[in-house]
């Protein structure tokens, strides 16, 4: 590691450490506040190296370890309780903002690739903003996390589509290329039923992975290995690695449902360091001197209005999906800071040369914008939800089927056994 290096990778780490204090005290949320943080520091110490290697492998990992974060927040439970009726409107609201996202593309005569960035909708900052302002059991913010969770699959169905055919075109390769997206499908079922014949077990390994303390922190070994597993099948195949990881976070959750201690260590292991560098990192590639060209700067508003326009105009579509009408337009803003998947979808559009530096440096921007000010514009609409309204869950009052559970407070040592 050169000197540039090791300063780089202190900058990353002062600001992963000071960025959730200021956050706090202005009222916003960190990853806005670290992308920012990013963007000065970048700027203003051009000379430090934040695109080397070992620096690129701690932000790719964050990247992953993200995804496969957002495929375990997915309450398979929730979605069993709102019935296929629900469901289906929560994916045609979504389908409605991903096809109205396709057709603003098209009036304004950009790339396809905007489309994606416009259309996206994402889990991961609908998941942190509902949380802290106490809305996660709501009505309103369980039928959110509905459409969320929904349109995030989507979304990476759509970006992995993208991938495929932007990569391969519409010729027999495409078709090879399907076929390895649909082996990857095949291996996330087969990982599936081997996990839920594993949980249905209750053998003692299989309750040390959720135990409270584990010296050999075996919970946490076996998800890291499950997401590096997909993530490098992904990468055998040819596949896009955020949807391999998506997936292995999703069939995690349905196999092993219920908040466990697992998922609590691995978002305090994500938010404490790994999450900070991905999100900091993703600041640096964004160029001042590129967004102030009259084409970027448009090109970052015009995406910027986009992502609210079209979720304004679904608000028809987000009636029909159980949202009431005074709170539609706090669902509107809530669907418009789709933040890690626009990072993703810039980063693709980069690797196959759909953006350049001005351009992705605009998508970037158009990110860290709506993440920053739609969230905040939501923000007293949602304490006053909060306030008006007593959280309760949505759905059926039938009894389900328990999930798999362990006890969390049971402690394993080594032993002469097991030593």
């Amino acid at each position: 590691m050169s000197q540039s290096d090791a300063l780089a990778l202190l900058a990353l780490t002062l600001g992963a450490f000071l960025m959730p204090l200021l956050a706090e005290r202005i009222g916003w949320f960190s990853a806005p506040c670290e992308m920012i943080y990013g963007i000065v520091v970048a700027n203003l110490l051009p000379q430090l190296r934040f695109n080397g290697q070992f620096i690129s492998t701690l932000s790719e990992f964050g990247f992953l370890l993200l995804l496969f974060l957002a495929g375990l927040e997915i309450d398979f439970d929730m979605l069993r309780r709102q019935g296929a009726r629900a469901l289906l409107t929560s994916a045609l609201a979504a389908l409605g903002i991903q096809a109205g996202g396709l057709w603003l593309t098209l009036l304004l005569h950009l790339p396809v690739i905007y489309a994606l960035l416009i259309g996206a909708i994402s889990v991961t900052v609908l998941m942190a903003i509902l949380h802290e302002s106490g809305m996660l059991h709501h009505p309103l913010g369980q039928r959110l996390l509905i459409i969320g969770a929904l349109g995030e699959f989507l979304s990476i169905i759509a970006v992995t589509a993208y991938d495929l055919i932007y990569s391969y075109g519409l010729d027999w390769q495409l078709a090879i290329a399907a076929g390895k997206l649909i082996a990857l499908l095949i291996l996330g079922y087969v990982g599936l039923r081997g996990l839920i014949a594993v949980a249905n077990t209750r053998s003692r390994t299989v309750r040390r992975l959720f135990a409270l303390r584990d010296t050999s922190e075996l919970g946490v070994r076996a998800a890291l290995a499950l997401m590096l597993c997909f993530a490098a099948a992904a990468l055998i195949l040819r596949v896009e690695a955020i949807l391999a990881t998506f997936i292995a976070g999703a069939i995690s959750s349905f196999a092993f449902r219920g908040r466990n201690l697992v998922t609590e260590k691995l978002t305090t292991m994500g938010q404490g360091f790994f999450l900070p560098i991905f999100f900091i990192t993703v600041g640096t590639q964004v160029r001042l001197l590129d967004l102030l060209s009259p084409s970027a700067l448009s090109l970052l508003i015009a995406v910027t209005v986009g992502l609210i326009g079209v979720r304004l105009a679904a608000i028809p579509l987000l009636r029909l999906a159980g949202v009431q009408l005074r709170q539609a337009l706090t669902a509107a803003l809530m669907l418009s800071a789709p933040l890690s998947l626009m990072v993703a979808i810039a980063q693709v559009g980069v690797r196959l040369g759909a953006l350049n530096s001005a351009t992705a440096s605009a998508a970037l921007g158009a990110s860290i914008v709506s993440a920053t000010l739609f969230p905040l514009l939501a923000r007293p609409f949602l304490l006053h939800e909060a306030r008006a309204g007593r959280p309760i869950t949505i759905g059926s009052t039938q009894p389900l089927p328990q999930p798999v559970e362990f006890p969390a407070a049971e402690r394993f040592e080594p032993d002469e056994a097991t030593a």
